[in-house]
């Protein structure tokens, strides 16, 4: 399969109404399939199935990855978090990224040379927050999360109402946005086939018990006078002038409510004060930090 929604749409095809699979030692027939939509954004169902037997019906809600898939969530706003991960997101958060602040701290702030990833003539801002099912990079660490929780994350438990009842062929179904299975699979050739091989989510969260998060910098590129976006920061750097020198300070305790543009623009006020243009201009004279490159 060549990309996801190709993948995605040979599922549906494969699920389409007066499809026959057995599940759970009874014959079912397809009475309704579809992708679960709603006005913003996205439900955590990716292929929505209703299907009978002679006995009952049954709800098949599955949350499409594939299998080289990292990322559970890889724009992370406010919204999200707390659709996500529940009304405490903000204090799981922080103390996710408390838990690695001496990994924080001592990060380069500033490149007047370029450095691995990172190019010349760049400051950082702050930095994103993104889940992933596996740890990636030096600023990624585990979730501190229950269980339940991890589940309300696959499922979307949590989600907002429009998008926990989404609407198929322009029906709005209750809970249709809330997956109760897991799919991996790419090398799918039947409907059985996507029976026997999804996973029902809360089994998955048993073999695959833990979530990490990763933060990733967002960065002032001082030569083209540009930054990727207001983009929400897990952990800002707050800017200021001291003693006419330029001076960072890290912010842990307002996680994703702070963004890019609010931080740039501060940046850029005491970089004109101090008159440094870019990385260039900044030197021992005029910098209150150390941690340069």
């Amino acid at each position: 399969m060549k990309n996801f929604g190709e993948a995605e749409r040979k599922i549906l095809n494969l699920m389409s109404e007066g499809t026959e699979f057995i599940f759970h030692d009874k014959y079912y027939k397809v009475i309704l399939s579809g992708k679960p939509t709603c006005q913003k954004g996205e439900p955590k169902t990716d292929i929505y199935v209703l299907a009978k037997s002679e006995f009952d019906k049954v709800e098949i809600k599955i949350s499409y990855k594939k299998e080289n898939a990292d990322f559970i969530e890889n724009k992370m706003s406010s919204e999200r978090a707390a659709q996500l991960l529940g009304e405490n997101w903000a204090d799981i958060i922080e103390r996710s990224t408390t838990a690695i602040s001496e990994r924080f701290e001592e990060r380069m702030l500033i490149y007047k040379n370029k450095f691995k990833r990172t190019e010349k003539g760049s400051i950082t801002l702050g930095w994103k927050f993104e889940l992933l099912n596996k740890n990636n990079g030096e600023l990624s660490g585990k979730m501190m999360l229950t269980e339940q929780q991890i589940i309300d994350v696959y499922s979307g438990s949590n989600l907002s109402e429009d998008k926990r009842n989404a609407y198929i062929d322009g029906k709005m179904i209750e809970n249709s946005g809330v997956a109760n299975y897991i799919l991996m699979e790419e090398d799918i050739s039947s409907a059985q086939d996507i029976i026997n091989k999804m996973i029902p989510i809360k089994e998955y969260v048993k073999m695959h018990p833990d979530i990490y998060f990763a933060c990733k910098a967002l960065n002032y590129r001082s030569f083209a006078e540009k930054w990727d976006g207001n983009r929400p920061l897990s952990v800002q750097v707050k800017w200021s002038e001291e003693q006419r020198k330029l001076v960072p300070e890290l912010i842990y305790n307002r996680p994703l409510v702070v963004k890019g543009n609010e931080v740039a623009e501060r940046l850029l006020h005491y970089m004109k004060k101090l008159n440094i243009k870019t990385t260039d201009d900044i030197d021992e004279n005029n910098s209150g930090t150390d941690r340069i490159i």
